[in-house]
């Protein structure tokens, strides 16, 4: 056995058995939040989360039906350090990142623990956590991308007793709900996280009572250990190597600088790093992630799903993800440090899996799917409560776009980011009847899917018009405006995201940025269009009569079908001949590479060359934390107009140049021979 593996005291058959028991155990506890919970955004969107955890801290029992899927190596250890001992009937709420070492990794994940006892012996916790629609902050709901210090994103709470030996802490309760816009929403929704609590408690009772508290606990170890050395044999089977990739977000919404993520993935044996250095530093803006340098979820949950997907048996627990370490560097996008902003930490999260899948599509190329679109934004709306006073808060949906096709078919429509979590769209009528607003169209997006062998999932569209006066609209997390989902082995792009308001009065729909506050009335509308999947395979090897199928359907148009795939189409059918000519043409002049990245990276990439990007992060990560956001601009925009000055390739030596400039102080001899060129002012300052 590997790392903290030991010999199994539990024989196979009855392994099996906890296993599932524990499965079990915690999709009861996720069912009974759902079912339970106050808040639409958890009884119908399941926003949510249940586990069954060590005394140490690390998660042994998780569902796969219910709620977020992606947080089953969640590290309990810091709040548990918290706190000198428990007792039965204690439930902690906390939701502070800092203080819970990752554990909520942003304010409105509110996550509560109880530790369950057989007699005096502390057998194990129950942990349950909600996604809260308002928790206090700057805007309703919460969550800015502008937003900069934690602060500004609602009320941090540290990790608190809510009940002591079963008495609740009213005074800690009013200090919370007296901070958030929506008390009676969250307090319900904690009430739903109690009675998880309850069923853990109630199932684990009986199970030790069945087996015996020994047996139980070690089951409880075994199922780690055994989950760990099958993780170990899948990467056994990917080929040892250093695989590099890189991608964007489009920006960090408070200037136009593209955001980077450089992966170096490195498999060895029976183990994985991933290595972050090169990725941006920490931003003043809401999209950096806490991780204190280790293997938090939103650094690496897409590997635990590429070793699930090759070998579909391993149970769902943290010592799935022991093999796999990181090297995340203190100050960065990925390791931040306080008081840096964190509500945007799905969209940073979701697109270093896209860095991660990138990599290992160099390893496993017949496993690995092209990007999907990269994108889940809820779509929150605010309205006065004229009944009540105050606001009303709601999630109007979760959206997302379309997964990547990948070797074994096409993309998933409107289902990207699926792996995170088993979120559920609201339904419409649910969604009229709680918020101000009249859904218009909320469809499948024609042609937004990336070309290939195998399409990428289509995107959405959503168009709401808004019913009441003096409303806002918050939407985190949109992206994929800019640099389009990449397409593999020959797959077209995804189709880039968009965002059109129409207000009232007017007759045509304008574009606008996308979305941090939009402050909306009564008569507008707003049409939002989610990002596609990246294809995969060439488009020109695709059934033509899958292409007559998407064209039947309305899923891509006549015009696509013939542009993109070769596909001629007429009365309903393929012209066959026809099609063969056309294609014969198009695969002459067709360039077939591992990775389709689109126009607009292409360009951006071509300009920033790793060597200089590299270079400009290495003296970005040399100062204080406190300068790095305001020097990175600086120098970015000094680069780029001694780009446009010289019309070619930035390189270390630009940067160089610009950074001394900048900053006053000479970086090395070889810069003091650069910075003799004639560099002016206009260009680096």
């Amino acid at each position: 056995m590997h790392g903290n593996s030991a010999a199994m005291r539990t024989d196979s058959a009855q392994l099996e058995i906890f296993v599932q028991r524990f499965r079990s155990i915690t999709e009861e506890m996720g069912f009974a939040v759902q079912r339970t919970g106050h808040t639409a955004f958890v009884n119908e969107t399941a926003d949510l989360g249940v586990a069954l955890v060590t005394p140490e801290g690390e998660i042994f029992g998780y569902p796969q039906s219910i709620g977020i899927t992606m947080f089953a190596n969640l590290n309990f250890a810091s709040i548990l350090s918290e706190f000198d001992a428990f007792e039965p009937g204690d439930i902690v709420v906390c939701n502070d990142p800092y203080s819970s070492g990752g554990l909520s990794s942003h304010l409105p994940d509110v996550s509560v623990l109880a530790p369950i006892f057989s007699g005096e012996r502390l057998v194990c916790f129950a942990y349950s956590y909600v996604h809260s629609t308002d928790i206090g902050g700057r805007v309703a709901g919460s969550l800015s991308p502008s937003s900069y210090e934690i602060y500004q994103e609602g009320i941090r709470i540290p990790p608190t007793r809510l009940y002591k030996a079963g008495e609740l802490n009213a005074d800690v309760l009013k200090l919370i709900l007296c901070n958030c816009r929506v008390p009676d929403d969250n307090w319900g929704d904690v009430k739903a996280m109690i009675t998880a609590l309850r069923v853990a408690e109630r199932r684990i009772g009986e199970s030790v009572d069945k087996y015996g508290v020994d047996t139980f606990v070690d089951a409880m170890n075994d199922v780690l250990n055994y989950s760990e050395l099958r993780a170990r044999s899948v990467i056994e089977t990917i080929p040892d190597g250093v695989y590099r990739f890189s991608d964007y977000l489009d920006d960090d919404v408070v200037s136009d600088i593209p955001v980077k993520f450089c992966v170096a993935l490195t498999v060895a044996g029976d183990a994985i790093t991933v290595d972050f250095t090169g990725t941006d530093s920490q931003l003043r803006s809401a999209f950096n992630i806490y991780s204190e340098g280790k293997p938090h979820p939103w650094l690496i949950y897409k590997i635990m799903f590429v070793l699930l997907t090759m070998d579909q048996g391993i149970p769902v627990n943290a010592g799935l993800l022991r093999p796999v370490s990181v090297v995340a560097p203190r100050g960065s996008l990925v390791n931040c440090e306080p008081p840096a902003a964190v509500g945007l930490r799905t969209t940073t999260g979701v697109r270093i899996q896209d860095a991660i899948c990138g990599a290992l599509a160099q390893a496993v190329p017949n496993v690995i799917p092209a990007a999907g679109a990269g994108y889940i934004a809820p779509i929150v709306f605010a309205e006065p409560n004229l009944e009540r006073g105050g606001l009303k808060v709601n999630v109007l949906e979760p959206m997302v776009g379309g997964t990547g096709g990948h070797e074994g078919g096409d993309g998933l429509n409107a289902r990207d980011v699926v792996d995170i979590a088993n979120l559920r769209n609201s339904p419409v009528e649910v969604v009229e009847n709680v918020s101000g607003v009249r859904i218009l169209n909320y469809s499948l997006r024609q042609d937004s899917g990336g070309a290939g062998k195998f399409r990428g999932g289509l995107g959405l569209v959503f168009e709401f018009e808004v019913l009441e006066h003096n409303c806002l609209v918050t939407a985190r997390g949109q992206e994929r405006h800019r640099f389009r989902p990449w397409g593999l082995n020959g797959g077209f792009c995804g189709e880039k995201a968009a965002v059109f308001i129409k207000r009232a009065g007017d007759d045509r729909f304008n574009p606008i940025p996308k979305i941090d506050s939009l402050e909306v009335d009564a008569g507008d509308v707003v049409r939002i269009l989610t990002p596609g999947g990246g294809g995969f395979g060439s488009p020109l090897d695709r059934d033509p009569q899958s292409v007559l199928r998407d064209v039947r359907n309305d899923m891509i148009s006549i015009e696509a079908a013939r542009n993109c795939y070769g596909v001629l189409i007429g009365s309903e059918t393929v012209d066959v001949e026809a099609t063969a000519d056309l294609r014969a043409r198009m695969k002459s002049d067709a360039l077939h590479e591992a990775f389709s990245f689109g126009p607009e990276r292409q360009t951006y990439d071509a300009v920033w060359t790793d060597d200089a990007w590299l270079r400009l992060m290495s003296h970005v990560q040399a100062v204080p934390v406190a300068l790095r956001s305001s020097l990175r601009g600086r120098v970015w925009r000094a680069a780029q107009r001694l780009h446009e000055a010289e019309k070619k390739p930035l390189s270390a030596l630009d940067i160089d140049a610009c950074w001394a400039k900048i900053t006053g102080k000479s970086i090395s001899m070889k810069v003091e021979t650069v910075l003799r060129r004639d560099v002016d002012e206009t260009s680096c300052a």
